[in-house]
């Protein structure tokens, strides 16, 4: 069992919503007593910051279809060009996406040589995209995430989300898929998948793939990069959403991550409630104090802001505005939201 498991089974609100909390946030007399907006903030400087970010993970219809009333995948990539955004990488659960992506980028293609024609000007976001190493794919599938990468386009091979054995044990589920045997000793498919992402960064092409923890659990987490950091291997380790419960780290959990070369994901859909999320109890104080405690002491360099927009209501450029929004409030500065949503993402995907 998991520490995170161990806690669940012990603190009733969660690993880090404290009562405390939740008594400021349902006392009596809450807002009037509790109520800090944060800093006002200029639209126009939000459209100002949107313009060159790359979301290393967002999601889109049909892809993901079974959630009804997702914004489609053509549909966000066209906004996102027109927001001047500079890339987004689709996520899908059940399958790779980036053969979509190549198809969305031709149509894009299309569209900017006929808007061209009329005068207008329309420059297409890049379309990348990946494969996540779910039951639907064949769980650890060396060949599959061969082949995934063969296709081109491919930026993110993901471990198993909802097939996670970690994420099963969360619902109280048998089974799933674990990436140890123990300890930190991987699995041989944990390490062949490891093996054949740093020989496909070993290129001359500049061609970049990052592996991203999606929904295993924090002891697996280290012992990837633990094992990374051992062999010396080119491979980046992204860590998804680290404020969202099921994925959460502790403030000493991000900093040992990011000591062992992890870069940690904080999530737009994860830190701001949403309409699509009523359910959802969002550590909103945590997530914000988390952001400013690890610039603060670790630096901008290895944190990553995403959105992991594309459900119904909760579209990615607006998701990225009321993010953008939301930190500039909160009094992360423009210099770092330009790092964390430009200058990591980029070097995470193109080197």
């Amino acid at each position: 069992m998991s520490k995170a498991s161990e806690e669940w089974a012990r603190r009733p609100y969660g690993r880090v919503i404290s009562e405390e909390e939740l008594r400021k946030r349902t006392h009596p007399a809450w807002p009037y007593i509790h109520f800090n907006p944060g800093k006002p903030v200029d639209p126009v400087k939000v459209d100002e910051l949107l313009r060159g970010v790359i979301d290393v993970h967002v999601h889109g219809a049909p892809l993901g279809g079974w959630l009804a009333g997702r914004p489609t995948m053509v549909e966000t990539c066209i906004e996102a060009s027109e927001a001047g955004m500079k890339a987004l990488v689709f996520k899908d659960h059940n399958t790779m996406t980036n053969n979509c992506a190549d198809i969305i980028q031709d149509f894009l293609g299309k569209m900017a040589r006929d808007k061209a024609k009329e005068g207008v000007d329309f420059t297409p976001v890049e379309v990348l995209g990946g494969i996540v190493l779910n039951e639907t794919i064949g769980g650890m599938n060396v060949k599959a995430v061969k082949t995934c990468l063969g296709y081109g386009r491919c930026k993110e091979v993901w471990l198993p989300s909802l097939d996670a054995k970690h994420q099963r044990e969360a619902m109280g589920l048998d089974g799933g898929i674990a990436v140890t045997t123990g300890g930190d000793a991987l699995t041989p498919e944990m390490i062949q998948i490891l093996d054949l992402l740093a020989e496909y960064n070993n290129n001359d092409k500049g061609e970049r793939v990052v592996l991203s923890t999606c929904h295993v659990s924090n002891e697996e987490k280290a012992a990837v990069l633990k094992y990374v950091r051992k062999r010396g291997q080119d491979v980046k380790v992204l860590l998804d959403h680290v404020t969202q419960e099921m994925t959460i780290l502790s403030p000493g959990e991000a900093k040992e991550m990011i000591d062992l070369g992890g870069y940690l994901e904080f999530a737009e859909c994860s830190c701001i409630p949403w309409p699509g999320m009523q359910d959802w109890i969002i550590a909103f104080d945590y997530s914000f104090s988390l952001i400013k405690e690890l610039i603060k002491e670790k630096g901008p360099g290895q944190l990553v802001l995403i959105t992991d927009a594309g459900q119904p209501g909760n579209k990615p450029v607006p998701g990225w505005k009321m993010f953008i929004k939301t930190l500039l409030a909160q009094g992360v500065s423009e210099a770092d939201i330009n790092v964390m949503a430009k200058d990591v993402p980029a070097k995470l995907i193109y080197g």
